[in-house]
C-alpha cells in the first residue's frame, strides 16, 4: 500500500526544492530584507531580485500550456495526493518556480478549476491537514481569489509559504484576544480585513465541514459590509490566509500598486498578512514612504465607518 504523502510532506518539499535550485529549476535571488513597525505592527519588506524573470500577468496566457495541469514538470513536482476528501480530487504539490522564499509550494487540482471559484470544504481540509503534517517550519497558507486579488494564473492554487515561529506580522494584532469564535473585522488596520479562530474538532472526520462554516461566516461579512454600496457580491476579489489558528479574507478592488518610481507590486494575500515582497531594494524605500498601509488601502476596501470593531 502506498504511503500517504502528507505524513512526509515537508521533507519531501525540501528535499525537490533543493535538487530544484541545483538544477535551474527553480530560482531563487533575495535581496534586502528589513522589518519596519506601523501601528504596532513588525511588517516584513522583502525584495526579491529572482521575480523580475517571472512572467507578468499579462503574459502568462500567451502560452497554451497550463502549468498546473498534468503532466508536470519532474523537477518541480513534489507528489500527488491522490483522491482526498469527498470528492474524490487529486492534488498535485509543485514548487513555486519563482518563489519569494525557501521551500514555497503550491498545491493545485489536475483537473482545471477557476481561481475565481471559492474554496471548497476540501480544499480548505486539506489546507490544514498540511499545516499540522509540516513539522519542520510554521506555514503560511494564502488563497488569491478572483482578477483583482493578485493571482496570475486561472488554473486553481493554493500557496503554502514558510514562516518564522512567530510570523505572520499580522497576527500581533490577534495576541491578546483568547477566541475570534465568530467573524469580525481586526479593527487596528484601515481596509475590510476579516478574521476567525480555528479552534479545529478532534475528529478528522468533521474537519472540512468545521472548516467550511468558519469559511462561509467570513464570506457572509464581507459579502454584507458593502451591500448597496458599490459592493458586486457577484464580481469580487478576495485573498484567503490561513494559519494553524486563524483564517482571514481581505477583499480586494485592485491586484497591483504602481510605486512612484513606476515599479509594480502585485498584492496578494501574503502582503495582507504583513509581508511584502518586492522586486528591487530601491522598491523598500518607496513603500515604506508612501506607507505600506496606504498601500494596502488603496488596492483593499475601505471598511464602513459603523462597522468598525
Amino acid at each position: 500500500m502506498a504511503s500517504n504523502p502528507l505524513t512526509n510532506i515537508d521533507h519531501l518539499v525540501s528535499d525537490t526544492f533543493e535538487n530544484a535550485v541545483k538544477t535551474g529549476d527553480v530560482v531563487l535571488e533575495l535581496g534586502k530584507t528589513i522589518e519596519h513597525s506601523v501601528d504596532g505592527c513588525p511588517y516584513h519588506l522583502r525584495s526579491v531580485l529572482s521575480h523580475k524573470q517571472k512572467p507578468l500577468k499579462g503574459d502568462v496566457g500567451k502560452t497554451d500550456k497550463d502549468p498546473f495541469a498534468p503532466p508536470y514538470d519532474k523537477c518541480v513536482h513534489v507528489c500527488d495526493i491522490p483522491n482526498y476528501g469527498s470528492n474524490k480530487t487529486t492534488y498535485a504539490v509543485v514548487l513555486n518556480k519563482f518563489p519569494s522564499t525557501k521551500n514555497q509550494f503550491l498545491v493545485a487540482p489536475h483537473e482545471f478549476a477557476n481561481q475565481s471559484d471559492p474554496l471548497s470544504a476540501d480544499e480548505l481540509s486539506l489546507c490544514y491537514q498540511i499545516i499540522r503534517n509540516y513539522r519542520t517550519t510554521k506555514l503560511l497558507v494564502f488563497f488569491n481569489c478572483g482578477e483583482d486579488s493578485g493571482a496570475s494564473q486561472k488554473h486553481k492554487h493554493i500557496q503554502f509559504f514558510p514562516v518564522l515561529p512567530n510570523d505572520p506580522p499580522i497576527d500581533v494584532f490577534l495576541q491578546e484576544e483568547q477566541n475570534y469564535s465568530q467573524a469580525c473585522q481586526i479593527s487596528q488596520v484601515p481596509w475590510a480585513h476579516f478574521v476567525i479562530s480555528i479552534r479545529p474538532p478532534e475528529q478528522i472526520d468533521h474537519l472540512a465541514e468545521y472548516l467550511m462554516n468558519q469559511f462561509i461566516q467570513l464570506l457572509d461579512e464581507m459579502f454584507s459590509f458593502k451591500e448597496g454600496k458599490e459592493f458586486n457580491p457577484l464580481k469580487t476579489s478576495y485573498n484567503v490566509v490561513m494559519t494553524k489558528n486563524y483564517l482571514h479574507i481581505i477583499p480586494r478592488t485592485k491586484d497591483t500598486f504602481i510605486l512612484k518610481n513606476g515599479s509594480k507590486v502585485p498584492i496578494g494575500g501574503i502582503d495582507y498578512a504583513g509581508i511584502i515582497i518586492v522586486k528591487d531594494d530601491e522598491d523598500i524605500d518607496e513603500v515604506i514612504n508612501y506607507g505600506i498601509t496606504n498601500m494596502l488601502l488603496e488596492v483593499g476596501r475601505k471598511k464602513d465607518e459603523e462597522n468598525k470593531a
